[in-house]
């Protein structure tokens, strides 16, 4: 790669053999450059600009992503360049797999919906049943109560009273029978009755007496046993079926939550069936990608152009992936990385001037428009350990035309020299760490000691140890012994950053340039 040295060495040869020339064969009128090959010192405005190489970007960028969750297969990819229009077919990913989940989750759905429904259903059928059951049971409950009450109301006094009655009876009974025995001994003796007669009452007395005691008895069997045992049955038949009622409605809770339980997770199934189909079929709608707008088709993004070589058929991209980007050619900047020494030469607003490679007989016009705050370390694996800064000039127009990813030079005017004093730059040697100049006088050439200041391409500022209208020589001349080691000027002795050597550009890049003077 050609350095700054050789360049300007090339050039200071050229335009030495060139004035030879001229001044040999008697042409030019020596006004610009006088015969001998010397040249006025001039003053006026010295353009100064910093050179550097980048890479083309879009600005306003569309960019199509995938938006099908996962990874999935590219089945077709418009070719690279084709221009498209709003709604065009761009890309179609492979949808077998996807919809072979469609087809079985819709037929899943019919399934689970036929067991909802019957799950329902049994809800349905268990609640009319609980109702039934409840009612019953509390029917039961209402039954015993109103037994117990007619024992206690009705049975039992009723009880009672037949049982004194019959008490009351028998001793009536037994008080007539044992008067009529009384006469019967003195009845008998006189013949009134007959012996089986006086047996007959004899026995009547006895059975009145015995059903006496029987009536008595009944009685106090009933208050010991009869009545308590008939108050604790209708009392446990009122608690039995109290617990009936309770019993009931429990089992009548159990079994219907169990049945929504199970509505519930049917109806969870179907509703995650449902959400994966809709997302399925969202899916299978975003495989075919249309292009939202129009424009040129780029593969990736340009903005990381290596990621340009993983789109093609066949390859997976993943969810939100760049694969296409349609570039807006109105709205296209160029990325350059300036070198740290130089980044303080540069602000946002600065006019550049940038050339493409593609596009190599435009020149378009721009300004710098972002330069980072931060350094970007070099590339330590291969040695470089120069920090650079990022930069983006943008490009003026609306018919660019250009391919995002492709190589660039950028031109940035950093300053304007004003009223300075200014030579080319092979007037100026340099040896033992001074610069010289050789004026051209009448009595021959003499060595003089210059101070230095800033360059372009083909001119230096001379801040001391000239003046304006004198004459340098653009050679070294034969008369001047070479006394020290010769070496080419470089603009840094002068104590302000001047164009570095082009091996520490930011890119590998020229550096700072300039286009010429412009005389005041």
């Amino acid at each position: 790669k050609m350095t700054n040295r050789t360049k300007m060495a090339f050039g200071a040869g050229g335009l030495l053999l060139l004035m030879i020339l001229i001044w040999t064969f008697g042409g030019g009128d020596g006004t610009d450059t006088p015969s001998g090959g010397s040249t006025p010192v001039r003053r006026g405005t010295l353009k100064v600009t910093l050179t550097e190489r980048g890479t083309l970007k879009t600005r306003n960028a569309v960019h199509i992503r995938s938006a099908v969750k996962g990874r999935t297969a590219i089945e077709w990819l418009i070719e690279e360049g084709t221009r498209v229009e709003t709604g065009d077919v761009v890309v179609e990913l492979e949808k077998e797999e996807t919809q072979r989940r469609i087809d079985d989750l819709e037929d899943n759905l019919i399934g689970f919906e036929i067991e909802l429904n019957s799950s329902r259903t049994e809800v349905a059928i268990q609640t009319e049943q609980n109702k039934t059951d409840s009612e019953k049971a509390q029917l039961a409950l209402e039954v015993a109560q109103v037994e117990r009450e007619k024992l206690m109301a009705g049975d039992i006094p009723k009880e009672e009273r037949r049982l004194d009655l019959s008490i009351e009876k028998a001793e009536s009974e037994l008080s007539r029978a044992e008067g009529l025995w009384e006469d019967m001994p003195q009845m008998l003796e006189k013949g009134f009755v007959t012996q089986d007669e006086f047996e007959q009452e004899r026995i009547n007395l006895k059975e009145k007496r015995e059903g006496l005691v029987t009536a008595k008895q009944e009685r106090e069997l009933y208050k010991v046993f009869e009545k308590p045992l008939s108050l604790k049955q209708k009392h446990a038949a009122v608690t039995e079926a109290q617990r009936g009622v309770e019993r009931v409605a429990k089992q009548a809770e159990t079994k219907m939550g169990s049945l929504l339980v199970k509505v519930s997770q049917d109806e969870r199934r179907l509703q995650e069936s449902q959400e994966e189909l809709e997302r399925e079929l969202y899916d299978i709608e975003r495989m075919t990608i249309v292009a939202p707008s129009g424009g040129v088709v780029f593969y990736g993004n340009p903005d990381r152009s290596w990621e340009a070589e993983d789109i093609k058929v066949g390859e997976n991209v993943y969810f939100n992936r760049v694969i296409l980007t349609l570039p807006d050619p109105a709205e296209m900047a160029v990325s350059i990385n300036v070198h740290e020494a130089d980044i303080d030469k540069i602000a946002e607003g600065m006019s550049a001037v940038t050339r493409s490679d593609v596009q190599k007989d435009r020149v378009f016009h721009g300004e710098v428009i972002k330069i980072d705050s931060v350094a970007n370390a070099g590339n330590r694996r291969w040695g470089d350990q120069i920090r650079r800064f990022k930069v983006e000039v943008s490009l003026q127009g609306n018919d660019l035309e250009l391919k995002p990813g492709t190589s660039a030079e950028v031109e940035i005017h950093t300053a304007d020299l004003e009223d300075i004093l200014y030579v080319p730059l092979q007037a100026v040697h340099a040896a033992a760490g001074k610069y010289y100049c050789f004026l051209d006088g009448a009595s021959g050439s003499a060595r003089t000691e210059v101070t230095v200041g800033r360059s372009n391409d083909s001119f230096l500022e001379i801040i001391d140890g000239l003046e304006e209208g004198q004459h340098v020589l653009l050679y070294k001349p034969d008369s001047v012994t070479n006394s020290v080691v010769e070496e080419s000027p470089s603009p840094q002795s002068s104590g302000e950053r001047g164009s570095r050597p082009r091996g520490e550009s930011g890119n590998g890049n020229r550096g700072s340039r300039g286009r010429g003077p412009t005389s005041p």
